[in-house]
């Protein structure tokens, strides 16, 4: 089977005043194209700092990670930020919405950022919202959406430029069970008809039991998670 994400050896040591807090220790990760895998574990585990080096957010104090057997740890910055714009969404606990911008400006960010803000972004952005049931409120500014409907609009916005892989760090964490339900039917919904690989974090049960695999991180180390 292809490899679209791997990690060998990853580690991440974060220095002190006295001594050191080592997070992860030579964590191994594969991730195959438009597979979805769960990552759950105690907090400050090292959940979210694994996912940042996943997704060339942070630098690794030891080790690779490699999309598509090019190594992204000896990229530079513009490297890795034109390989996000192109190949990575996002989806964090907050929103991370724009005020000022409209819903249908916010999910076409990643498309502006690219240089592609024409007539079938602009027609793809849309679409995503409907997908999202905000077909009615492309116009509306965050500050005049519930919380629910803000996490959908960043989910349409991880999706915008079609990107291999979704990285999701506890991404419905901060609504309530059934709203949660609904957007993690949606997210996988979506997932499934545009074959994007998928990297969630989370605490919920159900929702990582939606994933092909889990892996638990606990004590610096990355476990599989036998199937029940």
């Amino acid at each position: 089977m292809a490899t679209l994400l791997e990690a060998h050896g990853l580690t991440k040591i974060f220095p002190r005043r006295q001594g050191e807090i080592v997070v992860l220790r030579d964590c191994e990760f594969t991730l195959a194209p438009g597979e979805a895998v769960a990552v759950v574990g105690p907090s400050g585990s090292g959940k979210s700092t694994l996912l940042n080096l996943l997704g060339g957010l942070d630098v690794p104090t030891a080790g690779t990670v490699r999309h598509r057997g090019r190594d992204l740890t000896s990229a530079t910055a513009g490297e890795l930020a034109a390989w996000r714009n192109r190949s990575l969404g996002l989806v964090f606990q907050f929103h991370f919405l724009l005020p000022d911008f409209t819903a249908l400006e916010n999910v076409l960010l990643p498309a502006r950022m690219a240089g592609r803000l024409d007539e079938a972004a602009l027609a793809r952005a849309r679409g995503l919202l409907a997908d999202m049931g905000l077909a009615a409120r492309c116009d509306h500014l965050p500050g005049e959406l519930s919380g629910g409907e803000q996490q959908r609009v960043a989910v349409a916005r991880a999706f915008v430029n079609r990107p291999e892989l979704v990285l999701a760090d506890e991404p419905f964490g901060n609504l309530d069970v059934g709203k949660g339900r609904e957007l993690t039917e949606l997210l996988f919904e979506l997932r499934a008809r545009e074959g994007t690989a998928l990297v969630i974090v989370t605490h919920d049960r159900e929702l990582a039991g939606r994933a092909d695999h889990t892996l638990r991180l606990e004590a610096g180390r990355l476990q599989p998670v036998a199937a029940a």
